[in-house]
């Protein structure tokens, strides 16, 4: 059992650096959000689906090496977590698992609020947008035929009043 086991470990400390990879892209993602810079958003975005299939990939080699383990734990797939296999694993294998599930769940965590912040910039884009597309067809056609504006009932705020 001890090889599959060593190579659940693999597979999972490659999972680790690539959500460590992925943290930090979200971040930079973040900053460009910030900025505004399209053409960067759009390339980083292209990375994004990069991350995805090699996430993929991994979870594959996981799946394949779950399924030899299971029988020798006398376990269900279903059953199977990485806790469960430290409890069957070699002491020093064991805390090993442990401290890596820990760091795993960590970047979760992590990566979760960073995508969060993300989600809340993009949709105060979007809002923004709208509202200056909002202002500009209003503009366009809130004119009466005398020259004096119509009152504008569509027009949003699209500039905060929150510092």
């Amino acid at each position: 059992m001890d090889d599959p086991v060593a190579a659940i470990v693999k597979v999972v400390k490659q999972e680790i650096d690539l959500y460590r990879a992925l943290v930090s892209h979200a971040r930079e993602k973040t900053a460009l959000l910030v900025r505004g810079k399209l053409g960067a958003i759009l390339d980083s975005s292209k990375a994004d689906e990069t991350f995805n299939l090699r996430l993929r990939l991994l979870e594959d080699e996981m799946s394949r090496l779950i399924d030899q383990v299971c029988p020798r734990l006398q376990i269900t797939r279903r059953e199977f977590t990485l806790l469960r296999l430290a409890e069957e694993a070699e002491p020093a294998m064991a805390e090993e698992i442990r401290a890596l599930v820990t760091l795993f769940k960590n970047l979760v965590d992590q990566l979760k609020i960073v995508n969060q912040r993300n989600i809340k910039l993009i949709e105060s884009s979007l809002h923004f947008s709208r509202g200056v597309i909002d202002f500009i067809a209003n503009a366009t056609t809130s004119y009466q035929s005398t020259g004096t504006l119509k009152p504008c009932a569509m027009l949003q705020n699209t500039i905060s009043s929150r510092a």
